[in-house]
């Protein structure tokens, strides 16, 4: 596997000069692009083209991007605005599909090999119409992702609904020629219970991993070896069946923007670079 960077952690700030010169300095030159405003000007397609090549100048890559499932950072903190494409209301159904077909033609324009898709948000109430809309969703995506060539990855996120069970069955009606995969989320499984019996479950339609810790109690998105996710032997398991995928760190900045973001990757960098050590993926 090769371990890649989520730009969560720098979300409360937009990716300018002085992030991506940092991002560039933290050892992970490939990254996975988290699609909101203004961090990433993924809705206008002039700006995200000059954002690319930025990239591009500072030696960085976006192999992968999360899909967005709010309008901007601002909004979400401040408004509690969200897209849900389980949302029990139709217009916002539609608006949130739209958000999503566009973040995969947002993702076809930086080059990424792969979108991060949530059907809905944490701690959802599932239920027979919840499973149709997702089934919607799903179906209406998958051509567009085709077309853009980006694949389709559905990512459990701490829902009935978003358990690596449910997405296969999803998969298995929507998509039985296998273009969409499963992006399994450590931290989420380690909360609902198993991660190893998680990790197992999605094995015919694992394709990349997001990378985090916790205490098992709540989504905590610590860096890897500062909870109590059994890293040894899940990284024996991900060796035992040769997983060659993406493997996107996933970390949270607590001060929310404060430390500033050379501090931010610095601190969570050598934690990550500790923990790599200690199980035996350290960087060559």
């Amino acid at each position: 596997m090769e371990f890649t960077l989520s730009t969560h952690l720098l979300v409360y700030e937009e990716l300018g000069a002085t992030a991506l010169e940092a991002l560039a300095a933290s050892g992970y030159p490939k990254l996975e692009l988290w699609l909101a405003e203004p961090h990433v000007p993924w809705r206008d397609a002039a700006a995200l083209a000059q954002f690319r090549s930025r990239l591009g100048d500072y030696g960085l890559s976006a192999p992968s991007v999360h899909l967005p499932f709010y309008p901007s950072v601002p909004e979400l903190l401040e408004q509690n605005a969200r897209w849900s494409l389980i949302d029990g209301a139709k217009h916002a159904r539609k608006e949130a599909l739209a958000a999503s077909a566009d973040g995969l033609h947002a993702a076809a324009a930086l080059g990424a090999e792969c979108g991060v898709l949530h059907l809905g948000w944490q701690g959802d109430a599932w239920d027979s119409s919840s499973d149709g809309w997702a089934r919607e969703a799903v179906a209406e995506l998958v051509p567009v992702a085709r077309e853009a060539g980006v694949k389709l990855l559905l990512e459990n996120i701490i829902s009935s609904g978003t358990r690596v069970s449910k997405l296969i069955e999803l998969l298995d009606e929507i998509d039985p020629a296998g273009d969409v995969g499963l992006c399994v989320d450590l931290g989420h499984a380690h909360v609902e219970g198993n991660v190893l019996e998680e990790l197992t479950a999605a094995l015919p339609r694992l394709d990349h991993l997001h990378v985090h810790d916790n205490d098992g109690s709540s989504d905590s998105h610590l860096p890897p070896g500062k909870g109590t996710i059994p890293w040894q032997q899940v990284v024996e398991q991900l060796r035992s069946i040769d997983f060659d995928g993406y493997a996107a760190l996933e970390l949270r900045d607590y001060s929310r923007g404060c430390a500033g973001c050379t501090e931010t990757l610095q601190q969570n960098m050598a934690e990550v670079a500790a923990f790599r050590k200690s199980v035996g993926v350290a960087k060559s």
